[in-house]
């Protein structure tokens, strides 16, 4: 197979492969996915360097089958905790929790700096901050230090809903509108109001339970 098209072949493979594990491969990296990222890289890159193209290619539809398993397993409690672990607490009222931060593998400086990078710089403001099997920190803040919200304030907010994406770059998006229960009819309609055409917008949503259209033309 020629080069070119034995590395476009590849490259496509490859980001099906990573579209099959999920979104979660690239968000939450678990160490089963680190695994099978690491291995899915070395193996691609394998016939760039060699002629065993086929091969790759059934070796990569073995690995994310086993990838995709795996998924499934951790569904279970059992699979869950062999593959994943458990949160591991950190911070307990105010207090490092020396021993889990060594078994975690963490300096005091390195739990400080996450800790700041989360808004934190008092640990004396923390009730509980625990590494995540995703290798995420996740902090509780004592309730004297939680943020305040328009809830506690008692004020009233109007929900204006998700907004939803109506043009994108001079692009009328149907899946979208049909999302909204709107056609492209209406949303033509829309734009003649306001004086503006499809081409001129560079972005342009409506509010999924208002139905309010807002627009972003161009330059």
């Amino acid at each position: 197979m020629i080069l070119p098209i034995k590395i476009l072949t590849l490259y496509l493979v490859t980001i099906a492969i990573m579209r099959l594990m999920g979104k979660s491969t690239i968000v939450q990296m678990t160490p089963y996915d680190l695994v099978a990222i690491i291995i899915v890289g070395t193996v691609a890159s394998e016939p760039l360097i060699s002629t065993e193209f086929w091969p790759t290619i059934y070796a990569l539809v073995i690995l994310v089958t086993l990838h995709i398993l795996f998924s499934k397993l951790t569904l279970w409690q059992m699979g869950n905790h062999f593959f994943l672990g458990e949160p591991t607490i950190l911070v307990k009222h105010g207090e490092i929790v020396e021993d889990n931060i060594e078994k975690s593998r963490l300096s005091v400086a390195q739990l400080l700096s996450i800790l700041r990078s989360k808004g934190y710089p008092k640990i004396a403001d923390i009730d509980y901050a625990m590494l995540e099997p995703i290798g995420e920190v996740s902090v509780i803040p004592k309730v004297g230090n939680t943020p305040v919200t328009v809830q506690h304030l008692e004020i009233s907010i109007d929900d204006e809903g998700l907004p939803i994406s109506v043009v994108i770059d001079g692009k009328v998006q149907l899946k979208n509108l049909e999302l909204l229960g709107k056609t492209r009819e209406w949303l033509m309609d829309q734009l003649e109001a306001n004086h503006v055409q499809v081409k001129d917008i560079i972005y342009a949503y409506v509010n999924e339970k208002t139905k309010k259209l807002n627009i972003n033309k161009r330059c």
